[in-house]
């Protein structure tokens, strides 16, 4: 009975102890309200920090709170809001309904949607989520006010327009980025070639990067001009051709990420592990294909019944072209992976390492390039023979490591670095 006795007395006591700890509807409301821009949504709210560093928004819908897309328990929202974390549980606890009035009794008269910005237009709840990552070529990009995309923007060639929410980062190359009144991107946005448009209520959870072209000018608009056609535009035609071979490069390295990013992750830690090894396989591979594919057709015609597989040598080929890129975006991956941290980009997307380790490895070369359409060849000879010798090293330690990573995939890679660590990666080599 003393057991039971006083059992029922904690009992009693912890909501006591609960209630002790909650605010007012009025002073939850105010302290929410001065540490966080509210956004009502369907059957929840969306909170922006307004002086808070890594922190986009805390989502509560229903019982469940979520911070930068991703949900979290109690425990994990105190380690990452602090003192915050008790006015977002009890924002929580409370019912829908409540929650909507509570941030509608200013004036909104419709709780399922935010009170007018100065400029007259109301924020439409956003409903829709696209799960996937978006790569275009040639196109354009439109992310709609209503949707929220749980992925990273990757547009070559075209514009990007963010209306929404992107929880990754927006990378445009060669086009213009806008960024209107409601959008959030919780990552980096990064604009090479073209020009950043940003509404002053747009919102850039990482860094901005924008890099232009001459003086400002557009890639596009480079391309089009029909001065590069006259005579004596012939290092033009170089530092052209080089810009599209890059931007074709990233391009297909994108879909190798999106294709096989774990395959190609692999195979730069088996680069960074044995670069020695991995440049000498790729070298002997490259110095005996084109024997091995010649005595391949003439063994195929001299048996007479191989003849009908000559059709299958194209696709040989093609397959070790393909070897050939997974072994070079690996290597870029473990590259962006040693120089993101040094230029102080920290915790980017697989896709803008990938982008940035294939920047680095053909820096030189597009200096070199650039540079010669001024008429700097002294500067530009050695540039592009370091350029060129760079990118080779590159392809053939890639291929080399992907070959080793195929026959004995069972080998750790030296100082292996923990997917989620957010350190410097291990130097190459």
């Amino acid at each position: 009975c003393k057991w039971m006795l006083a059992l029922v007395l904690i009992l009693a006591e912890i909501p006591l102890f609960g209630q002790s700890q909650n605010l007012s509807m009025d002073e939850l409301r105010t302290r929410i309200e001065q540490r966080y821009t509210v956004l009502p949504i369907q059957n929840g709210i969306v909170l922006s920090p307004k002086n808070r560093d890594g922190i986009a928004s805390v989502e509560i819908s229903g019982n469940t709170v979520a911070v930068n897309g991703a949900e979290v328990t109690g425990a994990e929202l105190r380690t990452r809001l602090g003192d915050d974390a008790e006015l977002i549980l009890q924002l929580s606890y409370l019912m829908p309904s409540e929650r909507q009035r509570l941030f509608t009794v200013a004036g909104s008269s419709n709780s399922s949607q935010v009170s007018p910005r100065p400029g007259g237009r109301e924020v439409r709840p956003r409903r829709g989520r696209r799960k996937d990552d978006v790569i275009r070529f040639l196109g354009n990009v439109t992310v709609s006010r209503d949707e929220i995309l749980n992925g990273d923007v990757v547009v070559f060639g075209g514009n990007a327009q963010i209306d929404g929410e992107v929880k990754g980062d927006t990378v445009v190359l060669g086009g213009d980025l806008k960024l209107g009144t409601e959008s959030n991107i919780t990552g980096d946005a990064v604009v090479v070639g073209g020009t950043l448009s940003r509404d002053p209520g747009a919102t850039i959870g990482g860094d901005v990067q924008e890099v232009r072209v001459g003086a400002g000018a557009r890639l596009g608009e480079i391309l089009r001009n029909r001065g590069i056609f006259r005579s004596g535009m012939l290092p033009f035609f170089g530092a052209a051709q080089t810009l599209v071979r890059v931007g074709m490069l990233i391009l297909f390295a994108c879909i190798v990420m999106l294709a096989g990013g774990g395959l190609a992750t692999r195979i730069g830690d088996r680069a960074a592990a044995e670069p020695v090894r991995a440049g000498l396989i790729g070298l002997l591979a490259e110095l005996l294909f084109v024997p091995a594919l010649v005595m391949t057709v003439v063994l195929l015609i001299i048996t007479i019944l191989g003849i009908p597989l000559l059709l299958l040598v194209p696709f040989a080929v093609l397959g070790v072209l393909i070897v050939f890129l997974i072994g070079f975006t690996g290597v870029a991956v473990r590259v962006g992976q040693f120089v993101g941290p040094r230029l102080g980009w920290t915790n980017t997307g697989p896709y803008l390492t990938t982008i940035l380790g294939i920047v680095a490895l053909l820096l030189p070369l597009l200096v070199a390039r650039l540079v010669g359409v001024f008429g700097l060849n002294f500067i530009a000879l050695p540039l592009l023979a370091a350029g060129v010798l760079i990118e080779y090293v590159g392809w053939t330690v890639g291929f080399g490591a992907a070959a080793l990573t195929y026959f004995k995939p069972a080998v750790a890679p030296i100082n292996p670095q923990p997917p989620t660590a957010a350190g410097t990666p291990p130097p190459m080599g």
